[in-house]
């Protein structure tokens, strides 16, 4: 009997894996079943088994997947770039072009969102994601506050946290309306980063006087 080797069992379980985002992402975790999996992957049931003890591991797996390949990416694509205009809009138009052409890992995540709460190891992982992509997204500010290429009054880690946001809204947005145009989605983006790239050296009064009244409401619990 040939031996079964590590790079062999790994391949399978890819396979599965694949087969998982094709199937999650066509169907959502409700609807799909280890079954489903099975015939898309073209293997045994007891393969799939092997690797996979029930359907919820094999979706977390499969989005931890989607959002590790989605972060990496992302890591490159920036980490080729020089100034911040150039590393903000490639974050942008990255964020646009999964939204828009990446149909089965969008529609794995808008998923995954629906789920977490019933899951909570997704939800885990749905919250490091965040948490490494803010933190990502804010050193590329920090970096620029250095430069001088962004005025120090801004608060990169609201700037960091809102971008993911943004970023996650492209998502639901193509999820409510069933598509979602490059062109609109990256216009309505370059919007906001026009605003961020053309800020003052100082704090117009009009920020500290919002800045006071959000602490205030904040403070008061509004």
């Amino acid at each position: 009997m040939p031996r079964v080797t590590a790079a062999h069992e790994q391949a399978v379980r890819q396979r599965i894996v694949d087969a998982a985002i094709r199937v999650f992402g066509e169907m959502g975790y409700q609807r799909a079943t280890v079954q489903d999996v099975v015939r898309a992957s073209g293997l045994s049931v007891g393969a799939v088994y092997t690797h996979f003890k029930n359907k919820e591991e094999l979706f977390l797996v499969a989005c931890t997947c989607v959002i590790d390949a989605q972060k990496a990416d992302l890591r490159q694509q920036m980490a080729e770039l020089g100034s911040v205009t150039d590393r903000l809009r490639a974050a942008v138009d990255f964020a646009v072009d999964t939204a828009v052409f990446g149909v089965e890992e969008r529609t794995v995540r808008f998923h995954a969102w629906m789920v977490a709460e019933e899951l909570p190891g997704l939800r885990q992982v749905l919250r490091d994601r965040r948490t490494e992509i803010v933190a990502f997204s804010r050193l590329v500010l920090q970096e620029a506050l250095v430069r001088d290429e962004l005025p120090t009054w801004i608060d990169a880690d609201a700037i960091a946290s809102a971008f993911v946001t943004l970023v996650d809204g492209f998502v639901v947005r193509a999820a409510e309306t069933g598509t979602i145009s490059q062109v609109d989605a990256r216009r309505e983006a370059y919007a906001l980063l026009e605003l961020l790239l053309a800020a003052p050296p100082a704090a117009p009064p009009a920020v500290e006087r919002l800045r006071s009244q959000t602490g205030a409401g904040l403070r008061e619990g509004h």
